[in-house]
């Protein structure tokens, strides 16, 4: 199993090397090489998986004297998600890269950023975790730069680059701060007293606040946002990557150290109370954006904030299945995001829907955020809770609230009353018996590897203002006469304004000659008698 894991962490940059040796152009082939690296990085992760469910956690030594990869239920779990999204863009880009002169480089990084974040996933020192970590941001920089002689794209690369810079600094002045301090840490004994002896105290909160700042610049969060925005230009393939996988590596690097981030009061405080804030932010600035690939950033902006925040109460195993979770959908919707724009315009050719008089809009809305909040109270006191209880599902609990209002909320406003309101009833109970039976049994297969974390979490109740922050957003979003309605079109034009990505300088040849040489002319011939 040591083989397995190692083969399986350098199996996707070994199908690079061998994409980067091939003559240019082989797109095909290309293609093939990259997508037989990541299936099977992705085999063998099920086969370590299969392993480590039974027979305990998997170590491989790499280097002489200590631990290279260590691979727990966490890890396995990252691992299958990594490769996994790896596999399936790969096999969606062979077709969407297909003539394009750059579709080598795609496939060289995506090889190269997969084998960083398996190996992040699985490091078993803190310096090994934040070399992978630097490599995987390196990686992905050359991956939003694939198209760099447009001016979007490379104010895009530009942003990310800068604020990545602030986050992997912040994190090598920890790193720096553990080697002077304890030395290289084990991950295997990260939580057994080696670095929460109340002598440390003063240390602890420092390396685990700039912890912190390296999660909140990689998950593009408050102040270090705006680089996300920016990278909206990268091809479909790339922003599948990144919202799928890098953007989560705040999450997994505060959850890989949850031991020594969870002992900071300090840090797990700053955690929630930015995460909080983002996730409000980027859920008020997604309602306002018309575009399908602006709408799905500021999305994951206010994802990564609830993973965070999930973070900073220090329910890590409700962070990890957010975080896989959201990995899987923001993977579809943005390889699907071209069936969204056709489907925006089938709903703009159809009927508009009957407008509600005030008290149908009420009674609606009442019984919208009403029903799903029942049903899954009833589903949690039905069900058996994992052995952590209701700090762990809690966070996950409020968001699966919000998102059944919201899809309810749309139903009903289309329904009569009464068969509208049935059916939310019965979806209702059916979706929350059955979300929280899989959220209680994802923490506890994920509980056995995270024992040894921190306790110094935020307080549970701290989730209430944030619950009535996104209520506020979505009584304004529904509002539509009185006062409020108002209110709603100064809140809408304070949303868009913060949500504006101000253009970089124009520079290099002008966007219309940079797209010249980006695809073969013989697949894409122009029309007869018109010069190319």
């Amino acid at each position: 199993m040591s083989a397995a894991l190692v083969a399986l962490v350098i199996l996707p940059a070994l199908a690079a090397l061998f994409v980067a040796g091939r003559p240019a152009g082989a797109a095909r082939a290309a293609a093939r090489l990259g997508l037989a690296g990541a299936a099977g990085a992705f085999v063998l992760a099920v086969v370590v998986t299969v392993d480590v469910v039974t027979s305990g956690p998997v170590s491989a030594t790499v280097t002489h004297g200590g631990v290279g990869l260590y691979a727990d239920r966490v890890a396995v779990v990252l691992l299958l998600l990594v490769t996994g999204v790896s596999s399936v863009v790969q096999a969606f880009a062979g077709r969407y890269m297909h003539g394009d002169l750059r579709a080598d480089r795609f496939f060289v990084a995506t090889g190269l950023l997969t084998t960083a974040t398996a190996a992040m996933v699985t490091a078993g020192t803190l310096v090994g975790l934040a070399v992978a970590w630097s490599a995987a941001g390196v990686a992905l920089c050359v991956l939003l730069g694939l198209y760099r002689g447009l001016p979007a794209a490379g104010e895009g690369v530009r942003r990310t680059v800068r604020a990545f810079a602030v986050a992997d600094g912040a994190l090598w002045l920890a790193v720096v701060i553990a080697l002077v301090t304890w030395g290289d840490l084990d991950m295997r004994t990260l939580g057994t007293g080696t670095v929460t002896d109340p002598a440390d105290a003063t240390v602890v909160a420092v390396v685990s606040c700039l912890l912190v700042v390296a999660a909140l610049g990689r998950s593009a969060q408050l102040p270090l946002q705006g680089w996300l925005p920016a990278t909206l230009a990268a091809p479909t393939p790339v922003s599948a990557l990144l919202h799928a996988g890098v953007i989560n590596g705040g999450g997994i690097l505060l959850v890989r150290l949850s031991p020594l981030f969870g002992a900071s009061v300090w840090a797990t405080h700053l955690a929630f109370f930015i995460g909080a804030a983002t996730a409000v932010y980027g859920t008020a600035l997604m309602l306002t954006k018309p575009d399908i690939k602006g709408a799905l950033a500021h999305s994951t902006m206010g994802q990564m904030g609830f993973m965070i925040m999930t973070c900073g109460l220090g329910a890590f195993a409700a962070a990890i299945f957010h975080l896989v979770a959201h990995g899987m959908y923001k993977a579809a919707l943005f390889l699907g995001s071209g069936g969204a724009v056709n489907r925006k315009v089938g709903e703009a050719k159809a009927p508009p829907v009957t407008a509600l008089t005030p008290r149908q809009a009420a009674s609606r809305a009442v019984a919208a955020l009403l029903i799903p909040a029942m049903a899954l109270v009833g589903a949690t006191v039905v069900l058996p809770a994992p052995a952590t209880g209701l700090e762990a599902t809690a966070p996950l609990l409020v968001f699966a609230w919000a998102t059944a209002a919201w899809a309810a909320w749309g139903w009903l406003r289309r329904q009569a009353i009464l068969a509208g309101g049935l059916t939310v009833v019965a979806g209702s109970a059916l979706g929350a018996f059955g979300y929280v039976a899989l959220v209680d049994g994802a923490i506890s297969f994920l509980e056995p590897a995270l024992t040894q974390a921190g306790d110094a979490g935020a307080s549970m109740w701290l989730l209430a203002p944030v619950v009535g922050a996104l209520a506020t957003v979505t009584v304004l979003r529904l509002t539509s006469a009185g006062r409020l309605a108002e209110l709603r079109k100064s809140f809408y034009v304070l949303a868009l304004s913060a949500g504006y990505v101000k253009p970089g300088r124009r520079h290099g040849r002008s966007a219309r000659n940079a797209w010249r040489p980006l695809v073969r002319p013989e697949l894409h011939p122009s029309p007869q008698g018109v010069r190319s």
